[in-house]
């Protein structure tokens, strides 16, 4: 099998790479309706954090554009001239998984991948519309659309370093909702067509009681200098049996070039969160810290309301010095089951802009 040289290969930059903008979506009417006042302030929160830094594109339907406008711009610390607002109506406010993967060409031209999309194998209905928010964000952002609708995927089970390693997990990729008959070795196949790596490291399984089925974004996150941070938790989480053989896993992983990770460990909150799922049984939500997101000069971490904010926020700042930490209030998101991570997708900077 004659593979292409390195150089001709696409590129998905790492997250901590110089990004050009950050998307979001702001949620329709029909979500959070028995704490609208609250999710909203919540998301204007989180777009004032992200303006702090760089540029802003927001998803939504355009009769709501003027009042989106004024929640964010009386939130203290927003940067309203960073702030675009498109017309793109959706069905939900996941904007990591509905929206576009950006990519590098291999000449370095910014490319967005149109995965299908079926709102997590199939679990909430509609998902006509964030089906097709992909190919609108490319068209807003300028970028050449690849269509890689032969895979079933969502933006939070895929984490890369930017240099040919790829982290996710079998137990959101690998299900028959999603790609039925897709082995490990298709997948990695796809993989390298569609981001150009060549490693591709697989954990079996997620957080408990994940909305995504185990998406890669809530328990192991790539940073520079060849560092995983992994999920950890105590043997009273629900999760802990899950995240000690992840992490094991880990230890053993190389990277593109041979190399074992410096393995970062990051609790997750200690303070439990409880809500009433849809089948009206009361379940642990899955919280983390490793759903955070990184912009120009800065991190956003959910926090949680206890003390392990304090110490998440000492492990972010070592993994990613120099950078300013922003905490934003994530308890409302995790109600519908995300936080900031979910809730946002970066754009990389290329040679085009």
């Amino acid at each position: 099998m004659n593979l292409p040289a390195e150089d001709k290969l696409p590129r998905i930059p790492a997250e901590w790479e110089e990004q050009e903008a950050v998307w979001m979506t702001w949620p329709s009417q029909e979500w959070w309706k028995g704490a609208r006042n609250e999710a909203i302030d919540a998301f204007a929160k989180l777009a004032a954090a992200i303006s702090r830094f760089e540029k802003l594109n927001i998803n939504c339907v355009p009769e709501e554009e003027s009042a989106i406008m004024r929640c964010i711009e009386k939130t203290p610390g927003a940067e309203a001239k960073r702030i675009k607002l498109y017309s793109h109506p959706t069905n939900d406010a996941w904007c990591r998984d509905s929206g576009c993967l950006f990519r590098l060409s291999p000449s370095g031209l910014l490319q967005a991948l149109d995965f299908s999309y079926n709102a997590w194998g199939g679990k909430f209905p509609p998902w006509d519309l964030d089906d097709a928010l992909a190919e609108k964000m490319a068209e807003a952002a300028g970028a050449e659309l690849i269509d890689a609708r032969e895979l079933t995927l969502e933006g939070g089970a895929l984490e890369f370093d930017g240099a040919g390693t790829l982290l996710t997990t079998e137990c959101a990729t690998l299900t028959k909702s999603r790609n039925p008959g897709l082995s490990k070795s298709g997948a990695e196949a796809l993989f390298e067509k569609y981001f150009g790596v060549r490693n591709v490291i697989w954990l079996p399984e997620g957080l408990a009681n994940d909305d995504t089925d185990g998406h890669i974004d809530n328990i192991a996150r790539f940073a520079p200098g060849g560092k995983i941070l992994a999920a950890v938790c105590d043997d009273s989480n629900p999760s802990s049996s899950i995240l000690k053989r992840n992490l094991e896993i880990l230890a053993s992983s190389r990277d593109s070039g041979g190399r074992k990770f410096d393995i970062i460990e990051l609790p997750l909150p200690q303070e439990p969160i409880y809500a009433t799922y849809y089948d009206g049984e009361e379940r642990r939500l899955p919280a983390s810290y490793a759903n955070y997101l990184l912009v120009n000069g800065g991190l956003i971490m959910p926090s949680y309301g206890g003390d392990s904010d304090r110490i998440a926020a000492e492990r972010l700042s070592c993994a990613f010095p120099g950078r300013s930490i922003v905490m934003v209030d994530s308890r409302i998101f995790l109600r519908e089951g995300g936080a900031v991570h979910c809730l946002t997708q970066h754009q990389p900077r290329c040679a085009t802009i």
